[in-house]
């Protein structure tokens, strides 16, 4: 049962539209992403609107039933569905990043599928597939900023790399499709329910890439554990800038893999730096690709994502956030077009070697100068971004070797910058972790390096809010000493790796 929002993201307590699978009968349930891997039942919703379908109030749940023959759709075209307009039935709903699962149903009500069973029953569901195939990535912005920092959401970068309906920014051997310049937005597949032509991640297969699970929920959960507040909004409201005042904000976080970014998303995080806004960026391949939503696009009603180029001109995203992939590198695995299938999906143990212990950044990791850490874990990868041949200004607090073998073949590198953005008399600063597996990585305490990447990360979210000036003694010990004992018995010493 698929579906998909017409909007990427609705004000926390407001309705929102969603299209869904024509001639069908389902319920929704609204699971939110919270402390646990598995997303957590919230509620169910109530029904203020339907086109193309029918709804039935049953034992307290709303039943639906679509209307209309299945027609063949596009990748570039809006798909039409029917469509219903729901409030989620929860009391003070809180910005965050939510599913709406649409389970089938009979006629009474009663669930079809082990998937229908399990929201009943309210258990958590795991977003990934086949389960996150009927599932669309709904994001809740708040009605008034209440937290320091604005999560953005990549669903430009999700719907880039989505072939479903026939095509999408890259080729899919998969499913033979061909590489595309123009993708509609109102299709499956923004975050969830994506069809996918790229190998598996051999370090993390429960997820796959360009999915929300794979990289975003996991940073969602560090964020929780640790009590870092955030409003949530995605890419397009970053581009729109009516629903996003970045102004409201001390830090923007950029998770994963966040891509695919427009000129205006470009001017409104460079304003937001010039004005003293800190960009926390635990991406990689940040940035690196150019975008617009058509030339002529009505900013509350866009439909469609046009690729402008390759990448941008002289990579000047390095201008803003430091580092470019253009001086890095990246690799997936090799396409076998006799066995029709990906193979040698593993990387080389390549991680970060230390270059300025002394930093903040690497403060309560107890580092050294020369240090690797991360090389088991292939930290480094699948996507990384380097530093340009040009003195820019960045701060390289840790690099790599040279990623020999790799698509472009530079370097990754980590560290801080702040951007000459010509105006600003105290402008904020740039961290910069250049490469996309750092959540796969803070997420794993069986990782030799999950320590070290824990506490780098809860340094630059302290340092960024501000926080840094107060005495972390008591949390460093609180943050440190469970890690240590659960890795004992499965994991080599903090920082094992090339040194």
């Amino acid at each position: 049962m698929q579906l998909y929002p017409l909007q990427t993201s609705f004000t926390a307590g407001d309705d929102f539209d969603l299209a869904v699978q024509p001639r069908s009968r389902f319920s929704i349930a609204i699971y939110q992403q919270r402390d646990a891997e598995s997303m957590i039942c919230v509620g169910g919703v109530v029904a203020t609107g339907t086109r193309d379908v029918t709804s039935k109030l049953i034992n307290g749940k709303y039943v639906f039933e679509s209307t209309r023959e299945r027609m063949p759709v596009r990748f570039d075209t809006d798909w039409n569905w029917p469509t219903i307009t729901v409030k989620p039935d929860i009391e003070g709903l809180e910005s965050g990043a939510y599913a709406a699962i649409a389970y089938e149903v009979g006629p009474t009500g009663e669930p079809l599928t082990d998937l229908g069973r399990r929201c009943v029953a309210r258990q958590p569901v795991f977003a990934t597939p086949p389960d996150s195939d009927s599932m669309a990535l709904i994001i809740a912005r708040p009605r008034s900023p209440a937290a320091p920092i604005a999560y953005i959401v990549p669903i430009a970068t999700y719907h880039a790399y989505n072939s479903i309906g026939g095509g999408c920014f890259y080729g899919d051997p998969v499913h033979r499709t061909h590489p595309q310049t123009k993708v509609t937005l109102l299709r499956p597949g923004g975050g969830f329910g994506a069809q996918l032509g790229y190998p598996d991640d051999a370090y993390d297969r429960r997820s796959p890439r360009q999915h929300f699970t794979h990289w975003d929920a996991k940073f969602v959960r560090w964020l929780r554990a640790h009590d870092f507040a955030c409003d949530f909004y995605t890419d397009v409201d970053l581009h729109r800038a009516t629903d996003l005042d970045l102004t409201q904000y001390r830090c923007m976080l950029s998770v994963g893999h966040h891509e695919y970014w427009s000129q205006p998303m470009r001017d409104h995080v460079a304003r937001f730096i010039a004005g003293g806004g800190n960009l926390a960026v635990f991406s990689g391949n940040t940035c690196y690709r150019p975008v617009d939503f058509g030339a002529d696009a009505d900013v509350n009603n866009i439909k469609v994502m046009n690729r402008l180029a390759e990448s941008w001109p002289d990579y000047s995203e390095s201008d803003l956030i430091g580092l470019s992939y253009g001086y890095g590198g990246a690799k997936y695995g090799v396409w076998s077009r006799l066995r029709r299938k990906w193979t040698k999906p593993e990387r080389e143990p390549i991680g970060y070697t230390v270059r300025r212990a002394d930093h903040w950044v690497f403060a309560g990791t107890d580092v050294k100068d020369a240090q690797t850490f991360g090389a088991e874990d292939r930290l480094v990868g699948y996507e990384a971004d380097g530093v340009p041949r040009t003195p820019n200004g960045f701060v390289t607090l840790a690099d790599s070797a040279q990623l020999v073998g790799w698509d472009v073949g530079g370097a990754a590198a980590m560290g801080v910058f702040k951007p000459d953005l010509g105006d600003g008399a105290n402008p904020g600063q740039v961290f910069n972790c250049g490469t996309t597996d750092w959540p796969r990585v803070l997420m794993d305490k069986n990782a030799s390096s999950h320590a070290i990447v824990a506490r780098i990360t809860l340094n630059v979210m302290r340092n960024f809010l501000g926080l840094a000036a107060q005495d972390a003694s008591l949390e460093n010990a609180a943050l440190r000493e469970p890690i240590a004992s659960e890795r004992d018995e499965h994991a080599a010493p903090i920082g094992a790796g090339n040194s």
